[in-house]
């Protein structure tokens, strides 16, 4: 099972090393409208711009209801927005995940700029690596409570992407625990040598090594994340793992 899953888990990773190898325009991705007193409807949003082959760059801008650009972060590649209502009035902040920084809106410093949005879509020159426009936020790092709150959002937020992401640690473990454990029920011992036993073990290490590989390529080309979250899914999936791959008979001595 394990091993198919990362059949499927390549032809997936290949087709989207094709899709981003496409020049393509600069697009939205989470967006968040709130009302500002002074500034009246205006609308956070996640810009991307084109990495080609590697992660698209991009930064949090702020833009007015007829599309102004107001404030712009500086550009990461792993920013969230999370809004909320603090003492009456609506507030955003911006998660840099693969820092642990909080991007914070400096009012006085927001100002019009350039047109940032027009009809749902930022103009086909608008990309963040090429405008170089930051301003309007102050940065700082999060604190330990702070970045479980966010992670714990981003979980919430990305439901399947989490949940294929423990099944994918799952699998990768279960590749070396299986034959682990039918190791350890042999004390450890070589003898009485199982060619076939051996090649599974074998196997199940090569393809924990792959997915491994597939997962570091994946992060640096396609969507990199937080350390705190694959820790996470790592562990987790190696508890899971363990206690779904581990013989009956080792359950029973114990």
């Amino acid at each position: 099972m394990s091993i198919w899953s990362a059949v499927v888990a390549s032809l997936i990773f290949v087709c989207g090393l094709a899709s981003t190898a496409q020049a393509h325009s600069p697009y939205f991705g989470q967006r968040e409208k709130v009302e500002l007193p002074g500034f009246g409807m205006v609308e956070f949003a996640v810009l991307y711009g084109d990495g080609i082959v590697v992660t698209d760059p991009s930064q949090v801008v702020v833009f007015d209801s007829e599309g102004y650009l107001l404030a712009a972060t500086p550009q990461s590649d792993a920013l969230t927005i999370h809004c909320e209502v603090l003492d009456g009035q609506p507030q955003c902040r911006v998660y840099d995940e693969l820092w642990g920084l909080l991007f914070e809106p400096d009012y006085s410093k927001w100002t019009r700029d350039r047109l940032i949005e027009a009809e749902g879509r930022p103009p086909n020159d608008a990309y963040p690596e090429y405008m170089d426009i930051e301003y309007g936020f102050t940065s700082r790092h999060a604190t330990f409570r702070e970045v479980v709150f966010h992670e714990a959002i981003d979980v919430a937020r990305s439901p399947i992407t989490s949940t294929f992401a423990l099944l994918w640690w799952i699998g990768a473990w279960a590749c070396v625990l299986r034959p682990a454990w039918k190791w350890k029920r042999n004390s450890f011992r070589l003898r009485p040598f199982k060619v076939w036993s051996v090649a599974l073990g074998v196997l199940g290490i090569l393809t924990f090594v792959v997915m491994w590989i597939m997962t570091v390529v994946v992060w640096l080309t396609v969507e990199p994340y937080s350390i705190l979250f694959f820790l996470f899914v790592f562990v987790l999936g190696a508890v899971i793992a363990a206690v779904l791959t581990r013989p009956k008979a080792v359950v029973q001595e114990a």
